[in-house]
């Protein structure tokens, strides 16, 4: 996270900054040293002020008389270097046009060398000496001064003329910075050479101020809106001041030597500084989470609606994902540009917040967990095919709540001519018989397939006495009014939703019964494989009386064949449950039918037929 509420500093234009500690200095109108010279002592006082005092210092020397000190040459001036402790003062003497005259020099020698070349005075020793001649002696002591006062001019010559070359290539080194900045300064790659404390600090004042202008952030969104971020609003300042105080001391501050050498180093290896950046990174903080509230959107759930023009008697409407911005990472991102003074566009990506409900969540609690149908047989009766269709549509549209039971006698109601019900051939007691309601077993067997394929509970059921043609062996589930019931129960956590239906293709009529619910949380599916264990063998025929000569009268009659015999069957059934990708990963034997055989049946007559009398040809 970038660091906000006080204020930061930077250097731009990433370039090293040289330390250095700043210098005070001062235009010293001491009458005794020259305008250029600049005091070694620290002063405090702004740039601009130290500035204003050098041109006021300057007008002032240019209107008032020149005075001559007392006891001084009326066109020198004194210019002291300071002393080091123990050393004696260096005094350089400059005149209104150079040193002072040869003849002054040559004076001053001549005394200095006649006072080290005046003999001492001897004591004496009482022996008488020859003396040389009186004229001679005097001659050779003359020109012996002469010559020695001739060399200390032609040394005091030498030695004036190099100090005094010195001294002016000093002062026209420090004349170039009278009031401006040496050459070889730079500020912000700015030159100062050449300028005043005031010209400086307006043209790198002006540099600043319009690097802060031109400087913009845009934060955009992907729907056209913008905010912008400018120099303004991060209160960005730049400290002007501390690096033209730093660089005007260089050459400013210090004895003339030091300055010369300050200023001769400058000419050799330029000096370059950058302003520091100060900014207020509260003020993005307060624009982030401005935007933030104009961006972010909450997620909106999607919802299930009763509509019993449906089945499962719902619809739904859709889920709105939101939005929401991270203004944690956007922070950073802008600290770092603001740190590179880097203007440029920002996009707002939000990133997507999906509704803690989804549609697709909803319509995945209520799924298809089963479908199962029969074809049903065209040599059905009339009777047969009504009864198929009321005792289906009995359980259309059922819902059935969690742990509830649901009795399929109690669903079709009493197959009786008064709910509907024909008279059609049923199977009881082994034998297909006629009877009111024909033809519902077909419906609760393949109810009972598509509740088995559901998951469901099967709490009761039975099996025919013989084999059904419209399932497999093992599959079926028989009922009767009065002791015969198919039943099943909910054990899922949420409602279930039964869809039926008599439909036909062409000329072939079908049933068919549709589960809907939660689906398994194993994604399991479900399913009832037989297979046969043992084939039990047709018995013998059974012969039957016709005593209504119904289908054979006489006893001398062919039998007629009632019922083809059937062979009987021993059946196991497995629960096969399978994977989402439809492998099996269990079978589990959940029963086993036995079918028994079934011998044919055939009416045999029971009048004798009579016997006529034989003709004999008379009446």
């Amino acid at each position: 996270m970038s660091e906000t509420g006080p204020r930061r500093r930077r250097r731009p234009q990433n370039i090293a900054q040289e330390p250095e500690t700043p210098h005070r200095i001062v235009i010293d109108g001491g009458m005794d040293e020259p305008d250029w010279l600049v005091s070694a002592g620290d002063v405090s006082g702004a740039a601009s002020r130290r500035a204003r005092s050098m041109k006021t210092e300057r007008t002032e020397k240019k209107d008032k008389p020149e005075q001559t000190p007392a006891g001084k040459d009326s066109a020198a001036a004194r210019v002291r270097k300071p002393k080091a402790e123990g050393e004696a003062e260096e005094i350089l003497l400059l005149g209104g046009a150079g040193t002072r005259s040869a003849r002054n020099q040559t004076r001053m020698a001549s005394s200095a060398a006649q006072k080290s070349a005046a003999p001492a005075k001897k004591k004496s020793t009482g022996a008488k000496k020859k003396s040389p001649k009186k004229g001679s002696g005097k001659q050779l002591h003359g020109a012996l001064l002469r010559l020695l006062a001739a060399a200390a001019v032609v040394a005091l010559c030498v030695v004036g003329a190099t100090g005094g070359a010195r001294l002016i290539q000093i002062k026209q080194t420090l004349d170039m910075g009278d009031g401006v900045f040496y050459p070889n300064l730079f500020v912000n790659d700015i030159p100062l050479e050449g300028k005043t404390l005031d010209e400086a600090a307006a043209s790198v004042t002006q540099q600043v101020a319009n690097l802060i202008a031109s400087w913009r952030i845009t934060l955009r969104t992907q729907d056209g809106r913008s905010w912008d971020i400018t120099g303004q609003d991060l209160n960005m300042k730049y400290d002007v001041a501390d690096q033209l105080d730093q660089l005007w001391a260089i050459g400013h501050t210090g004895s003339s030597s030091e300055r010369y050498e300050q200023v001769k180093t400058l000419m050799e290896e330029p000096i370059r500084r950058y302003t520091t950046l100060t900014y207020d990174m509260s003020m993005v903080n307060q624009i982030l989470t401005q935007i933030k509230s104009e961006v972010d959107r909450a997620a909106v759930s999607a919802t299930r609606v009763y509509d019993d023009s449906l089945w499962p008697p719902y619809t739904y409407t859709d889920d709105v994902p939101g939005q929401e911005l991270d203004i944690t990472g956007l922070n950073e991102r802008i600290c770092a540009m603001v740190d590179q003074l880097e203007p440029g566009v920002v996009d707002l990506t939000p990133t997507t917040v999906q509704a803690p409900v989804t549609r697709a969540q909803l319509e995945g609690q209520i799924v298809k967990l089963s479908t199962y149908e029969t074809k049903i047989a065209t040599s059905s009766t009339e009777g047969r095919f009504e009864n198929i269709r009321i005792g289906t549509e009995k359980f259309d549209r059922l819902t059935i709540k969690s742990g509830e039971s649901v009795s399929f006698n109690k669903v079709t109601g009493k197959r009786t001519a008064a709910n509907g019900f024909q008279v059609a051939l049923e199977l009881a007691y082994g034998q297909y018989v006629e009877g009111v309601g024909g033809g519902i077993c077909q419906v609760s067997s393949t109810l009972y397939n598509a509740v088995i394929n559901a998951g469901l509970e099967v709490t009761k059921r039975t099996q025919h006495s013989r084999p059904s043609s419209y399932v497999p062996l093992g599959l079926d589930a028989t009922v009767s009014d009065d002791r015969l019931d198919f039943v099943f129960k909910n054990t899922t956590s949420a409602d279930i939703y039964i869809e039926s239906k008599y439909y036909n293709k062409g000329k072939t009529y079908y049933c068919q019964f549709t589960i809907y619910g939660r689906p398994d949380p194993n994604g399991y599916t479900y399913r009832l494989e037989s297979q046969v264990r043992e084939t039990l063998a047709i018995p013998e025929p059974t012969y039957k009386k016709d005593t209504d000569a119904q289908y054979v009268i006489y006893t001398d009659d062919e039998p007629y064949l009632y019922s083809k015999g059937e062979e009987g069957y021993v059946v196991d059934v497995y629960l096969v449950t399978m994977d989402s990708k439809g492998l099996e990963v269990s079978r589990e034997l959940k029963y086993t039918d036995t079918y028994k055989a079934a011998a044919p049946v055939y009416y045999v007559g029971v009048t004798v037929r009579e016997t006529p009398e034989p003709f004999t040809g008379t009446d």
